[in-house]
């Protein structure tokens, strides 16, 4: 299982159905502002096996015009959490394409939504500077196929994006750890940020590095016509993390 398949299991709990998606209102959408992801090892080691899994969401906390979903992933049977995702959505007018702030009725919906639990807090992530011009990078091409219902590029086509430039910069031997074929290495954490729009048929550069104190992070920046658009922190396993499994 990938980041990107994980995502989209995570986006069959998405039933939360919430006043801010604009549901009632054409005007206004959201928009995913970041995810954070944690694996556990057995989710690797069950990932071919024939188990029940239970999906579940709720409601972690919500701002001036944002609100943050907690999604787990857990085995059934013990109820061990196996994967977990917090995704930060934005309350968007779709004719500005700026964030609008939570009416009362909204902010009530999630008072009550959060009455009797406690609020979670998605960690916070800061791409750290680096010279470009000493990182790997590659080239994609938007397609069609790739856009969501808004006609820009689908959030979880960015994981698709990092892990390809990933997979083209171990087999080169860019890293000093993660050579060969990326799919080998499992990650462990991850968390995005996403701050501008694609469209199809923009040509994309995807730039990566890792991190100096730790080779087993990689960190990934997608830009469109000279402007970041989208920020990414991954954290894969040491391989002998897995020499019992």
């Amino acid at each position: 299982m990938n980041l990107t398949s994980l995502s989209r299991t995570f986006d069959s709990t998405a039933i939360y159905r919430l006043p801010m998606f604009g549901d009632s209102n054409p005007a206004l959408g959201h928009f995913v502002a970041g995810m954070s992801y944690q694996i556990s090892k057995e989710l690797y080691k069950m990932a071919n096996l024939n188990i029940k899994i239970a999906l579940r969401i709720r409601l972690a906390n919500f701002g001036k015009s944002s609100i943050v979903l907690y999604h787990i992933l857990e085995d059934a049977s013990s109820g061990k959490i196996l994967a977990s995702m917090f995704r930060t959505l934005v309350k968007v007018s779709m004719d500005t394409r700026r964030p609008e702030p939570l009416v009362p009725e909204e902010r009530r919906h999630y008072e009550v939504l959060l009455s009797g639990s406690e609020e979670l807090a998605a960690p916070r992530f800061r791409l750290p500077s680096v010279d470009r011009a000493e990182c790997f990078s590659c080239e994609l091409v938007v397609r069609n196929i790739e856009l969501d219902s808004y006609h820009h590029v689908n959030y979880s086509m960015y994981l698709e994006y990092s892990t390809e430039c990933a997979a083209q910069a171990a087999a080169s031997g860019y890293y000093s750890k993660l050579k060969g074929d990326i799919c080998a290495f499992c990650v462990k954490k991850a968390s995005t940020s996403h701050l501008r729009e694609a469209r199809a048929g923009e040509k994309l550069t995807v730039i990566t590095w890792e991190e100096p104190a730790d080779p087993y992070v990689l960190y990934f920046i997608v830009v469109n016509k000279d402007t970041d658009i989208f920020h990414a922190m991954f954290e894969y396993y040491q391989p002998v993390e897995f020499s019992n499994l």
